[in-house]
């Protein structure tokens, strides 16, 4: 496996698992606007990534550094393991240049 099928392998499961993630945080009583923001960009941040997999030169090209900056918002404000899957891509995705 090349490192190009690496990364899109890693940051496909990051954005799926930040997805899921997201759907279960949704389930919330208590919703209020700052909750409802940052599930709109988990769920924006994890669909640019699947879409960016699904069709690789119709939307966003998948490369290192955009792996690396997604991964590090969606640690930052969405999802923590997702996040970190694909910051690990973004940094396989490094390794080949």
């Amino acid at each position: 496996m090349q490192n190009q099928d690496l990364m899109k392998l890693l940051a496909g499961l990051g954005a799926a698992i930040g997805l899921i993630d997201t759907i279960i945080g949704f389930d919330d009583k208590n919703i209020d606007s700052s909750k409802v923001i940052l599930l709109v960009l988990a769920i924006i941040l994890s669909a640019i990534v699947i879409i960016s997999i699904i069709v690789p030169h119709k939307f966003v090209e998948l490369n290192w550094v955009i792996c690396v900056v997604i991964g590090i918002i969606m640690i930052v404000y969405t999802s923590l393991v997702g996040g970190i899957l694909v910051l690990v891509a973004g940094f396989v995705g490094y390794t080949e240049r």
